[in-house]
């Protein structure tokens, strides 16, 4: 289940490395006939010719583009060979001209060099390690520890960062010595040393200028399906994440047209509360209505329900941390989505599509128009927003007042405002339970209390920095997607984070997204008569998970005991607050408490302490 290579190395440590990778009995190795480079791969791409050596993980979702560009011979030709010709052709440069979920390492033998790449998705994951003119690099980190020479040792700055939600420094992993290969970007090793390229610059795309408003919800359906069939291939059995919003029901409605087409169908999961739940402002609460309402339009697509609470959160937690290298995000909501995976599993699927990327892509909402508008003394424009907000947003005048103000004043004024008028917004510690002494320590305190896990604090007012750091600070999907495939043997694929895609809308004007004031307004335009109208319609957003509250509370003894075994843990004594975690059990308010402090304190902190901290233990061999 991927590949790994190196340079100078005993054989046998990479044959010890697509071991821990495998997955399969398809293993492929190969050694370069007058030089120390090796491959190992399992269930991939494995190709070369006498300058050349490819080993590819992923698919090709441009085939028949880079077919009659390379002049290759159509179907005959196999992946490898394309790989070698786009190399060939371009050099370095040819994964721009690559459309797909990959990760590909190549040896050139001219050059003297391996280039090691990801696409820009970040559903694929490369690492390597390098050390005295040694190179070693495996799609996924347990590839490397296989072998016996390369460290397991954390790194504390990379566990404040991540407990603090700061952005990702590229090349940074929670161990010291091992480096990722950034999604969109190329390393180039040579000679014991290597250098960083980013091939992919969405932040470089033009503006698209287009005569109707029709025909930027055209451009967005077709590039939507394009991005959707290339995921759905013949003889795949195909599922579907299916909320109530707007995204995962669009790649739902898209993939059903498409499938029906080929007389298959998909199965739809929606994970929905088992124990009803109290409607709260601005949030519907039960997303399987709005689901079945999706699901109903199209009679190829199966419906089923997943309980939230159809896995106990521990035993969840312990299924997915087996396949996983990474800290998970979310312990609760870890909960229905495995339960979804292991339910796809006992159907035989083959494929799940989700839209995690949805809402930076196809339904983002527009909200930095006002902003832009504002800081850029464009009067006119702001008073047009205003009124569009007003009459078609249905927003009140303090609403407005409040979303101009926070436009313009600095991040700290608008914090003191905002306290002063009692609506103080949460900040660091609300989201976090890192220790506050190792924060101090880490060097990165004054950077993550002035973000304060909102994005929006350093990205004000320009909708595509936004939306590509939130794209960036979300690549530990890969980590996700990777655990998937080895725990259920499903590929997961998500066509809203399609390179395509992602500079198409990118590119469209924030007018679109919230024309007359309507938030989202370019999906719901593009996707109706394709959707119903009570999603389409609908302005409240889904609360996924609604009922964790009754996940937690039956987790609690066991999460009792977790938070004594971190005890033992000196690092995880440091870096989280364990008191804090403590009082939070004892102060446990049950599975009727209402409030958003509690989503602070359980869903966001308690959850993100809980996972880094197991992290920590499983990496010193402490939870056995």
């Amino acid at each position: 289940m991927g590949f790994c290579g190196g340079w100078n190395l005993p054989f046998g440590s990479v044959e010890k490395a697509v071991r821990a990778l495998m997955r399969s009995t398809r293993r492929s190795t190969g050694r370069h006939a007058e030089a120390a480079a090796v491959f190992a791969c399992d269930d991939a791409v494995f190709a070369g010719d006498d300058r050349l050596f490819v080993v590819f993980d992923g698919r090709l979702d441009n085939r028949e583009e880079l077919e009659r560009r390379l002049g290759v011979p159509g179907a005959s030709a196999s992946d490898g060979a394309i790989l070698l010709a786009a190399y060939h052709r371009w050099g370095g440069n040819c994964f721009a001209h690559i459309v797909g979920d990959y990760a590909c390492a190549v040896w050139d033998d001219a050059s003297r060099a391996f280039f090691l790449t990801t696409d820009p998705g970040a559903l694929r994951t490369l690492f390597f390690w390098s050390d005295r003119g040694r190179l070693l690099f495996a799609t996924e980190q347990r590839g490397l520890f296989a072998c016996p020479d390369v460290p397991r040792e954390l790194d504390p700055e990379q566990m404040a960062a991540w407990l603090a939600m700061l952005p990702r420094e590229p090349l940074r992993t929670f161990f010291r010595g091992i480096r990722r290969v950034p999604p969109g970007h190329l390393v180039r090793w040579s000679a014991g040393k290597f250098t960083l390229e980013c091939w992919w610059r969405p932040e470089n795309v033009p503006t698209l200028r287009l005569k109707r408003d029709e025909d930027y919800e055209e451009a967005l359906r077709d590039v939507l399906a394009e991005a959707v069939r290339c995921r759905i291939r013949p003889g795949e059995r195909i599922g579907t994440h299916l909320s109530g919003g707007l995204d995962s029901s669009s790649v739902t409605a898209v993939a059903a047209r498409a499938l029906a087409e080929e007389g298959r169908g998909a199965t739809a999961f929606t994970a929905a509360p088992r124990h009803p739940q109290p409607s709260r402002r601005n949030r519907f609460t039960d997303e399987w209505p709005h689901a079945a309402a999706v699901a109903a339009l199209y009679s190829n697509v199966e419906h089923v329900r997943v309980d939230n609470d159809a896995m106990p959160m521990l035993d969840a937690l312990d299924l997915r941390e087996a396949g996983n290298d990474w800290p998970l995000l979310n312990a609760s909501h870890n909960a229905w989505d495995t339960a979804i995976h292991r339910d796809a599993r006992r159907r035989g699927l083959d494929v799940m599509l989700q839209a995690s990327m949805g809402n930076m892509t196809i339904s983002y909402d527009g909200t930095e128009l006002l902003a832009r508008r504002l800081r850029s003394g464009d009067v006119v424009g702001t008073l047009r927003t205003v009124r569009d907000l007003r009459r078609g947003g249905g927003r009140s005048w303090l609403g407005i007042a409040g979303q101009a103000a926070d436009s313009v004043l600095p991040v700290a004024l608008r914090r003191r405002l905002r306290a002063a008028f009692g609506k103080g917004e949460a900040g660091l510690f609300d989201y976090s339970a890192i220790h506050p002494e190792f924060l101090k320590r880490s060097g990165v305190a004054e950077q993550a209390i002035a973000l304060g896990c909102n994005l929006r604090n350093v990205a004000r007012a320009d909708s595509r920095a936004l939306r590509l750091a939130v794209l960036d600070r979300s690549d530990h999907r890969g980590h996700s997607a990777m655990a998937t495939r080895r725990l259920f043997g499903i590929d997961v694929r998500d066509p809203t984070g399609d390179r395509r895609l992602v500079e198409l809308c990118l590119s469209i004007p924030d007018e679109q997204f919230a024309k007359e004031g309507v938030p989202r307004s370019l999906i719901r335009r593009a996707m109706r008569g394709l959707l119903p109208d009570v999603v389409l319609d609908e302005r409240r957003k889904g609360l996924q998970a609604a009922d964790w509250r009754v996940t937690f509370d039956a987790a609690l003894p066991g999460l009792r005991q977790e938070v004594a075994r971190l005890r033992n843990s000196p690092f995880a004594s440091e870096c989280l607050d364990l008191n804090r975690m403590e009082a939070l059990l004892a102060a446990w308010p049950g599975v009727e408490a209402t409030g958003e402090q509690a989503n602070y304190d359980y869903l966001c902190a308690f959850s993100r302490a809980l996972t880094a901290g197991r992290f920590i233990r499983r990496v010193e061999g402490g939870n056995g």
